[in-house]
């Protein structure tokens, strides 16, 4: 027996546990001297305690009667000062599998240790809990919780035990012995796997910020299919009860505290790899931070003095932690590398100063370099000292909690932005854009994943450049052989992060390796970009249990370590056949390795930029062969990669090719110039909004042609889309403008102005359903001054008012009493209408309830008589021979199709969609197939998207339009995979009724196409 006592006892545990056999002989073999001061002599009043929790701890030993006797006496006993938790011992052990986690026998120590104090909660009664939790039960509880042994797969046996206590735990925390339970389960796994109960959970105050520290702890590592999601879907959870308690107990000191404890502890990475969209939990964080803020009385918001009009460059702030080497400074540098000095003040904000030649690079780009203190406030002091017009972050503000994120927090210029160095919307409210690309982007549903207004660029929307210093000298040389793999095997590699590689994309590279034997996988995914410490062989046990499942052997696997630069990566790549890129959450800066070394890549799509980016880059080059839409997709080209190594050369020469014309996401000097660009528009509008156009024309009775189409359009848009925040604002200020234009009419001349252009505007307006927005408290004040003024309607300027108001209020909510003999004529009809028709009002309250598009009825169709239009070709057009530029037909489309809405008898409005009709289908059928995907992506297909639901094709074809459509139904009958089939039939949808256009095999129809198609034959 050694210094501690239990070698002993835990070697014979070890021999039941291996099943090696053993037995005790009952009769005494050796008599010792009792020293008053030893050990045994100490715990003798104690003993049945102890031989009780022996027993509790190892009941697979004991028979069930010795088993219910000793619980009796375990519960029955106040805890006393506990000598069966060797903290030192359990501290050895875990310090002896933080440095070799391979250790089984520490393994094995660890989780007996760990069913030993699980036990131990379970059987205390609940009085005895805080002085158990203060004593050596609590200390070794802590010691463990913090170790790192969640991350290993459980046992069938540790399975089973969690299993029974999840079972208790999900019964809620109000069950008798629920804080025992969730002791226990604590030791195992996080709360959302436990599937825990917090709403109004019973928490002592002894136990209170422990048990906050857990629920707020982030999972290193998940080890099951479909955890990714849950853990999510619980987070927002927790942090939606997080936020209706801070709302409604604002003075609480416990919720400030719990929402302080969250801002300083949260860490949002794993809630990336969620095929989730995460516009809520990320409005929730920044509400719970911003609330934080405020509380220690942090000045969030800022009045800007009025700018100098002599100014006459955009002063442009960009603010990073630091800008050495690092992805996220490869990817700020374009945006300000190349701007036009002539029209841009630069300044960079930095945390961190080194003199690193890439430091001094991005120094010497911009006009001035401000270093920041370390104190918020005079950060804060400092930024909005320099009067910023614009303030770009180039840090990650959405994975943790940096003194940056809290910065960004504040008003700080007047425009603020971010991009993809923050993969996912930030939440926060002083944040106006985020700067992403088409190609990027679903720009059907884009806006529904951010609270910022989104700015989109040509093509991937990033841009990186690598090269403004020297690159480093490799320092790793492998070898194929140093993989034990030989010229005739497959190496499929991937350069995927750590994090980025869940159990669902193990699952599918483990079925890939399974189909092609003669093959290995190489990881290199411990980038210190992301993390500088990774549960290594955790991550490793659960991909040899993966692996495991389609019976691939462990050598299969090579894991490589850090790698210290790119220079090292592409040593390694270079030794690779294909490279698999990872998915939901895809490759970008880890893609661009591959690409410039020429190795095939196997890219994954998805619907949104975390889970696009990867094909974007493919799509830039443009490689499409190379881009998968589903898993089978996705296995089947690794496989044809693999297999086929002709088609792998040929992938890797064009690869190459590409590659050398400088890609758009590698071209920075063009990069500058398009996000210039977009940072003059941005500013623009800016300016826009704080000094209004002027809604009249010469005319003082007329509106601009500008103004009317910019009304419609932005109208028309909103129906497509009512839940797009940007578009609501732009409403607001076109509405707030025309009611102001009313109060600026001599009475005498109402009638005369509201015959004019405005009456067309104004309808527009009244039918959008724009009045059922919440009204902000500037919209209130507004609206309580017009109804005081056109109380009663005695005013002189009562009616003006009561136009204005008309606005404002929902049909159906504002009555004037006896109407028809107290309103003028002129306006009556266009009242009623609007105000008093149960019908309208029941629509629009209808289509504001569900938040979708207010879609035209289908009229009835009717015989139509208008002039014989010349026959044109199906190919005598050319797309960019519109009769007017793009953005003018567009904004002529959308006003069309919002005034055939309002009327769909007006026999003008008819011929003129007629029109439009053809421009758009001449438009489709001479586009070049492939750039059909970007166009559809862009303005045009949003546009052609309303012109598609606009209910047009129920108007009775003129001889020309038949004759077209027969036209276009010829080419249909060549097939769907015949050449420029999609662009007849993006034409020949315009024209359809129901039943008239079915396409037998829609599997085949392109993936950016198939589910608007779906909806048009569903609605015919």
């Amino acid at each position: 027996m050694k210094e501690s006592g239990y070698e002993d006892w835990e070697f014979w545990l070890n021999c039941h546990r291996h099943n090696i056999p053993f037995y005790g002989i009952r009769e005494t073999i050796l008599y010792y001297r009792r020293h008053p001061e030893s050990r045994v002599v100490k715990s003798f009043s104690n003993r049945n305690y102890y031989w009780s929790q022996v027993i509790s701890y190892y009941p697979d030993l004991f028979d069930a009667e010795t088993i219910k006797k000793a619980g009796k006496i375990f519960t029955s006993n106040k805890t006393p000062e506990e000598t069966g938790y060797n903290l030192e011992k359990i501290a050895v052990d875990v310090q002896e599998y933080k440095q070799n986690p391979q250790n089984i026998i520490t393994l094995t120590n660890l989780q007996t240790w760990r069913k030993q104090v699980a036990n131990s909660w379970l059987v205390l009664a609940t009085e005895n809990l805080e002085t158990a939790y203060g004593n050596s039960i609590g200390k070794a509880h802590k010691i463990l919780i913090t170790c790192g042994i969640q991350n290993e797969i459980l046992t069938e046996e540790e399975q089973n035990f969690v299993d029974e206590i999840k079972t208790y735990l999900i019964q809620g925390l109000n069950q008798p012995k629920a804080l025992q339970y969730l002791l226990a389960g604590m030791l195992y796994g996080r709360a959302d796997r436990l599937q825990l109960k917090f709403e109004k959970a019973p928490i002592p105050k002894w136990f209170a910020n422990d048990y906050l520290k857990y629920m707020f702890s982030a999972p290193s590592l998940f080890l099951e299919i479909g955890e990714a999601d849950n853990y999510a879907c619980y987070m927002e959870k927790w942090l939606e009860y997080i936020d209706n308690n801070i709302t409604n107990n604002p003075g609480s000191k416990l919720w400030q505290e719990i929402a302080l404890l969250f801002t300083q502890n949260a860490n949002f990475i794993p809630i990336y790899f969620a095929s989730l969209n995460l516009k809520k939990v990320y409005s929730l964080r920044a509400k719970i931070m911003e609330f934080v803020l405020k509380n220690q009385g942090n000045q969030i918001d800022y009045e800007f003095p009025t700018r100098s009009p002599n100014r006459n460059k955009i002063r442009l702030g960009i603010i990073k932690e630091h800008f050495q080497p690092q992805s996220e400074t490869y990817s700020i540098l374009p945006v300000f590398e190349h701007l036009n000095r002539e029209k841009f003040e630069l300044i960079l904000y930095t945390n961190n100063q080194t003199n690193h030649p890439l430091e001094q690079y991005c120094c010497s780009c911009v006009d001035r370099v401000v270093k920041l203190e370390n104190d918020t406030q005079k950060q804060v002091q400092t930024i909005r000292g320099d009067d910023l017009d614009i303030l770009i972050v180039g840090t990650n503000i959405t994975a943790i909690t940096r003194p940056i994120t809290l910065l960004m927090f504040h008003r700080l210029a007047r425009i603020q932005a971010t991009l993809f160095s923050s993969p996912v919307t930030t939440g926060i409210r002083n944040i106006d854009y985020y700067i992403s690309g088409k190609l990027s982007e679903t720009i059907t549903f884009a806006n529904q994943h951010y609270t910022e207004k989104l700015a989109l660029l040509e093509n991937a929307g990033f841009c990186f450049n690598y090269y403004p210093i020297s690159s480093t000298p490799a320092q790793v040389y492998p070898t194929r052989q140093s993989w034990k793999a030989t010229d005739e095997t497959v190496i499929f590699i991937s350069g995927a992060n750590f994090y980025k590689i869940i159990p669902e994309l193990a699952e599918t590279w483990a079925k890939v390796l399974a189909e092609i034997p003669n093959s290995i996988l190489v990881l290199y995914p411990f980038a210190p970009s992301w993390s500088s410490t990774y549960p290594a062989i955790a991550f490793l046990n659960r991909m040899h249990k993966q692996l495991a499942k389609y019976k691939i052997e462990r050598k299969r696997l090579v894991l490589i370590k850090a790698l210290p630069t790119r220079t090292d990566v592409k040593e390694c790549l270079k030794q690779a056949d294909i490279y698999l890129d990872s998915y939901p959450y895809s490759g970008s800066n880890s893609l661009v390795d591959p690409l410039e070394v020429g190795i095939p890549t196997v890219v994954m799509d998805g619907e949104f930029l975390r889970q696009k980016q990867g094909a974007a880059l493919l799509r830039t080059m443009p490689i499409l062969d190379l881009i998968a839409n589903s898993e089978s997709e996705y296995i089947n080209l690794a496989v044809k990669l693999a297999n086929n190594s002709e088609f792998r050369q040929q992938k890797s020469q064009e690869i190459l090719e590409k590659m050398q014309q400088s890609p758009s996401f590698l071209d920075s000097l063009s990069y500058s110039t398009h996000i210039g660009e977009l940072f003059q528009g941005l500013f623009q509008e800016w300016q826009n909004i704080h000094a209004p156009k002027t809604i009249e024309s010469t005319n003082k009775n007329s509106l601009t042609s500008e103004f009317i189409n910019r009304l419609i359009g932005c109208v028309n848009l909103y129906e497509i889309d009512p839940t797009d925040q940007s578009l609501i604002e732009e409403l607001r200020q076109i509405r707030k403008q025309i009611a102001d234009f009313w109060l600026t009419v001599a009475p005498k001349e109402l009638e005369t102005t509201y015959q004019g252009k405005i009456r067309q505007a104004y309808q527009t307006l009244l039918k959008s359903g724009i009045q059922n927005e919440p009204q902000t408290e500037d919209e209130q004040k507004f609206l309580k001054e017009l109804a005081e003024t056109s109380m009663g309607l005695t005013n002189p300027k009562a009616i003006n008012t009561l136009l204005g108001a008309m606005l404002y209020f929902p049909p159906s909510k504002m009555l004037v009493r006896d109407a028809k003999n107290r309103l003028p004529k002129w306006l009556i009809d266009d009242y009623q209408q609007i105000f008093e028709s149960r019908e309208v009002a029941e629509k629009l309250e209808k289509a504001f309830k569900s938040r979708t598009p207010h879609l035209s009825e289908y009229s009835p169709v009717k015989n139509a008589e208008v002039k014989p239009e010349k026959n044109v070709a199906l190919t005598a057009n050319q797309a960019d021979d519109l009769d007017i530029p793009q953005q003018k037909f567009i904004n002529q489309l959308l006003g069309s199709v919002n005034l055939y809405y309002i009327d769909p008898s007006d026999e003008s409005v008819v011929q003129d969609l007629r029109k439009i009709r053809k421009q758009m289908a001449d438009f489709w059928i001479n586009l070049e197939p492939q750039k059909l995907e970007t166009f559809y992506s862009g303005k045009m297909g949003k546009a052609y998207q309303a012109l598609l639901s606009s209910g047009m094709q129920n108007q009775a074809l003129t001889n020309n339009e038949q004759a077209f459509l027969q036209q276009l139904a010829v080419q249909l009958a060549k097939g769907i995979e015949a050449p420029k089939t999609i662009n007849y039939l993006l034409a020949a949808m315009l024209y359809c009724r129901q039943g008239q256009l079915q396409i037998q095999d829609m599997s085949k129809l392109p993936h950016w196409l198939l589910e608007d198609y779906q909806k048009f034959v569903a609605n015919s």
